[in-house]
């Protein structure tokens, strides 16, 4: 068996030799944006580049057109582990979350490991995630059983930040929808039954309950719906509401207040409330520190020190949490630039400059690493598995 040493120094020079592929399918996407559930091309061209480096596919995963999983190794391996590939870009802003840096960053390690780590230490999987934007994805992946098999799972994603650890944000989505009466608003003021008023009053209760909450919880909408001509009194009014929180309890009970204010919102005005619950809901992330350890020593290993943030700052939500409830898993940062903000254009524009090069670069070898590591150290995940994901 070649040493650790010898094994990084292999994995390493394989990445570098597969670098321009993975840098042109990177730019191809950057030009050629597709939407949650329509990566077809995407899925199409991370699909080609795996099998021709010897993984078998499986195409049209959990009843998603682009999701697949494809494997090497083992299926009695020491270890088995998911690097996921994400695919969808944003409408109208493009890459603007960089899923052309950390989905081809993905493929990468994955063929890198296939080269060197022998399969019957190592059983690789890469799961094409698509509608990561939406988060529709990754729940039916999980709902299918696809991660288990699986000991970890991770991938990696750019920022303006370095940190092996972060978390994300649980989420709830609704759409409030008030039904009134419509009357001419000059004429007839008294007749009508004003829905917009509905959506007002729900506004303003929860301006009141943001005092009253810890401060972990997010809770952030628009209007979707406020009528259609002032002389009209709306009969019809909707807003959409979403309620972040990263502990479980904060989250249901911030919600629970929420479905409350939209509710007295209702009473107060005599309108109807119609409550929508949306998809794409997720669960807060369930931290595995030792993994995230093992992502860090290898950041160590190749000189990049971490930046100063902590794992709770700056974050939202991602359907990645669904994973992180059935199975280790990790979601670590590489940087791309300085003073970046996900999902605006400048953020695209760095997903397609050198510097998000180097970013996918670094993302894949310390992907490729960790889980080396992971394959090479029973004690390691042995300690990942005592960790679990609960």
């Amino acid at each position: 068996m070649r040493s650790e040493s010898d094994e990084r120094a292999s994995i390493l020079a394989t990445i570098d030799r597969e670098a321009a592929e993975i840098l042109s399918l990177s730019r191809w996407m950057a030009k050629h944006p597709e939407l949650s559930c329509e990566e077809r091309e995407t899925s199409n061209r991370y699909v080609e580049y795996l099998s021709q480096r010897g993984f078998s596919v499986q195409r049209g995963v959990a009843g998603l057109e682009t999701a697949f999983v494809a494997e090497a190794g083992r299926a009695e391996a020491e270890l088995s582990a998911a690097l996921l590939a994400e695919m969808d870009a944003l409408p109208e802003i493009g890459h603007a979350c960089g899923h052309n840096l950390s989905g081809p960053a993905s493929l990468l390690a994955a063929a890198a490991l296939h080269e060197v780590v022998p399969p019957e230490r190592l059983r690789i999987l890469v799961v094409g995630t698509p509608a990561e934007e939406t988060g529709v994805g990754k729940p039916k992946l999980v709902s299918e059983g696809v991660f288990d098999t699986v000991d970890v799972a991770m991938m990696a994603h750019a920022s303006d930040m370095r940190r092996a650890h972060r978390l994300f944000l649980g989420n709830r989505k609704y759409e409030f929808v008030y039904h009134g009466h419509a009357a001419h608003a000059a004429a007839y003021p008294e007749k009508g039954v004003n829905a917009l008023d509905g959506v007002i009053a729900l506004f303003v209760a929860i301006g009141l309950l943001r005092q009253q909450l810890p401060r972990g919880a997010r809770i952030h909408g628009i209007v979707s719906d406020g009528g259609q001509a002032p002389n009209i009194i709306p009969e019809r009014a909707a807003a959409r509401i979403w309620v972040r929180a990263l502990e479980d309890d904060v989250l249901e009970d911030a919600a629970a207040r929420v479905e409350a204010c939209a509710l007295g919102a209702a009473t107060a005005t005599g309108t109807r409330l119609e409550l929508l619950r949306g998809t794409g809901a997720s669960p807060s992330m369930r931290p595995n520190l030792p993994l995230a350890d093992t992502y860090r020593r290898q950041l160590e290993y190749l000189g990049l020190p971490e930046t100063a943030h902590a794992p709770n700052e700056a974050i939202g939500s991602s359907d990645i949490t669904h994973v992180s409830r059935v199975v280790p898993t990790i979601h670590p940062n590489f940087p791309i630039g300085t003073d970046l903000k996900l999902h605006t254009r400048a953020f695209a524009e760095a997903s397609a400059s050198p510097g998000g090069e180097q970013g996918l670069l670094e993302g894949a070898r310390a992907l490729a690493l960790t889980i080396a590591e992971l394959a090479r150290n029973a004690a390691i995940r042995g300690a990942v598995s005592a960790e679990g994901n609960h």
